[in-house]
């Protein structure tokens, strides 16, 4: 649905300013006339002053001499910033001068009249927002009507040609004034007319340009809805596809490493361990890229979730680098380890997420040293009372990485030149889900290197401490949940290999273990004979595990109902292990699963 909104409040606006605009200029129609005015009737002053000189008046001429020199100093006095004071005085001198004539002549010369064009001339002097000052400038000249006749001033006796003179002097200049204001006034207001009529027209192609733009406004709105919603659509199918991927690599690869796992335990010849080797590190490095790729997905969706559970930190740099040591004898490249006296034992963090950063690392260490060694080196940096910040270094000898690409270098599908991707290979995932993982956590990573003489590493994550009592306790548990595997375990798996695999390594546990091919046969086993645990594979023919684990929680039986549910997934998304929840399973495996972690979950059902 599109949003619509008005153009109301922009018109109304637009109409404000054309106002605000016209009474301001209007208003500067004031200076003008006050300038226009003030010399005009200086000018009319000097005249009189002349009829007067000549007649030898003098007393009536120092007036119009005052009044000369006052009415051209008023427009400087505006000029300096006093406009209301001068357009007052100029009112009051008209008035003033008015009356003083009018004394003089008598009433000979009605130039009592002036006060009329003097009321006009207030109001085109003061605008709008001066009404006070207009007001009081019309009532004086109205008061100055009508105290003309209570002025006491000695009259002054002219010759008849010289009272002609006046009177046609004062005919003419009451026709000139009256001309100037109003002649002035029909054209401030004809101008302001004109001035509305083209802001009107520009108010009118403004709003005809915002109603445009609203209707471009709306169309863009109409098409970024829909490019969300194909955006919704894309996405949710990049994830399907995900999904459906991870599961079917995952598949075939559980029993791929399963059995490989098999033959180093079956005491092969040293040239079949060469082949097992090499099959099991090709199996684990395509499973690592499987894995790059699905946590690529997951951060940048912003999915990504940390644990927060104990672990041992100088047992979890040990699987590091066992898992590595393979690779290193193979390359003739020494791994050493160093953990700090001073590191805790026992930490609280997401020991999946650590092992991941360190196995990016150390797999990058090893692939680009041919000789001389990678060393993963710990240290304890800070520590408070319930946290230590943790350095984790991994130094190498290997080929180094030029000065200009060492920030590049944690960009996604990034490497160092094409020459590393053609000598060595790889995505480039590694080093940027190390960065984002460790920055998610609040940690931060660095890296110093130098051509030709290697590379160093450096994670820093703070971690929490767990209370010793819990670790005694832990440590403890562990012991006797090594020692106690007796269990009857119902297996639901449709693939016939995966069947094998795990039925090969609960018997090597010494559990007994049943398997079935799809949820409906758990349930209908499960009715027939009781089991500690259920491992419940998700993707199967006639009815799936969350079906099957739902219907299981919903049997009248307890002892049924309240059965362990593993779910065994090869889909390493989050949205699958919040399904799994969701349908009441208590925890999940991914395949192809690691059998000392399955080994261990297991256990853990036999001491709860």
């Amino acid at each position: 649905m599109v949003n619509k909104f008005s153009l109301i409040g922009l018109s109304g606006s637009s109409t404000q300013k054309v106002e605000s605009d016209t009474i301001e200029v209007e208003a500067q129609f004031g200076m003008p006339i006050l300038s226009l005015v003030s010399y005009s009737i200086a000018a009319v002053c000097v005249s009189f002053l002349f009829i007067f000189a000549i007649d030898e008046s003098m007393s009536v001429s120092w007036f119009f001499i005052s009044e000369t020199l006052a009415l051209l100093l008023i427009p400087v006095l505006a000029q300096q910033g006093f406009e209301n004071t001068a357009k007052f005085l100029l009112i009051l001198y008209v008035d003033i001068a008015i009356i003083i004539l009018s004394s003089i002549f008598n009433g000979q010369a009605e130039i009592q009249y002036f006060l009329i064009p003097a009321m006009g001339l207030a109001i085109l002097l003061f605008e709008y927002q001066n009404n006070k000052l207009r007001n009081l400038s019309i009532f004086l000249s109205v008061i100055s009507y009508f105290i003309i006749d209570f002025i006491a001033i000695d009259r002054v006796t002219l010759s008849p040609e010289s009272i002609d003179y006046v009177r046609w002097g004062v005919i003419g200049a009451a026709f000139i004034t009256t001309w100037i204001i109003f002649n002035t006034f029909s054209e401030s207001k004809e101008r302001a007319k004109q001035i509305t009529k083209e802001f009107l027209g520009k108010e009118k192609e403004l709003n005809k340009q915002l109603n445009k733009k609203q209707k471009e406004l709306e169309s863009y709105i109409v098409k970024l809805e829909d490019t969300s919603d194909k955006l919704k659509q894309s996405s949710s199918a990049k994830t399907d596809f995900l999904t459906t991927m991870s599961h079917e690599i995952r598949t075939p690869m559980n029993a791929i490493l399963g059995m490989t796992h098999f033959l180093k335990e079956d005491d092969p010849r040293d040239d079949q361990l060469e082949s097992i080797n090499i099959l099991d590190f090709s199996a684990k490095t395509l499973l690592s890229l499987i894995d790059d790729i699905l946590d690529i997905s997951k951060i940048d969706a912003g999915k990504i979730e940390f644990e927060k559970i104990d672990f041992e930190l100088k047992e979890l740099v040990s699987t590091v680098s066992e898992s590595f040591k393979t690779t290193a004898l193979n390359k003739k490249v020494e791994l050493i380890t160093e953990i700090g006296e001073d590191v805790p034992k026992t930490l609280i963090g997401d020991p999946n997420k650590l092992i991941q950063i360190l196995n990016n690392l150390v797999s990058n260490a090893l692939k680009f040293t041919e000789k001389g060694f990678v060393k993963i080196a710990v240290q304890s940096l800070d520590e408070a009372n319930s946290t230590v910040e943790v350095e984790f270094k991994v130094i190498d000898t290997g080929v180094g990485i030029e000065h200009d690409r060492l920030d590049s270098i944690f960009e996604s599908f990034v490497q160092a030149n094409k020459t590393t991707r053609r000598l060595y290979g790889g995505t480039g995932l590694g080093l940027s889900i190390s960065k984002k993982l460790v920055e998610l956590q609040g940690g931060n990573i660095l890296v110093e290197s130098e051509v030709g003489k290697g590379s160093e590493f450096k994670v820093r994550l703070r971690f929490e401490k767990p209370e010793e009592t819990d670790n005694l306790e832990t440590g403890k548990a562990e012991s006797k949940i090594e020692k106690t595997l007796d269990l009857k375990v119902l297996v639901a798996e449709d693939n016939i290999v995966n069947q094998k695999v795990m039925e090969s390594f609960l018997r090597r546990w010494e559990i007994e273990a049943v398997v079935v091919g799809n949820g409906l046969e758990a349930i209908r086993e499960l009715e027939r004979n009781d089991y500690d645990l259920i491992l419940m594979d998700l993707e199967m023919p006639e009815m799936d595990g969350y079906e099957a684990a739902e219907k299981i929680r919903n049997m009248e039986n307890p002892s049924k109902r309240d059965v362990p549910i593993f779910a065994l997934t090869a889909a390493a998304l989050n949205e699958v292990k919040d399904k799994v929840h969701s349908v009441g399973m208590n925890d999940f495996v991914t395949k192809p699963f690691n059998p000392v972690e399955l080994k261990r979950k297991i256990s853990e059902v036999k001491t709860s």
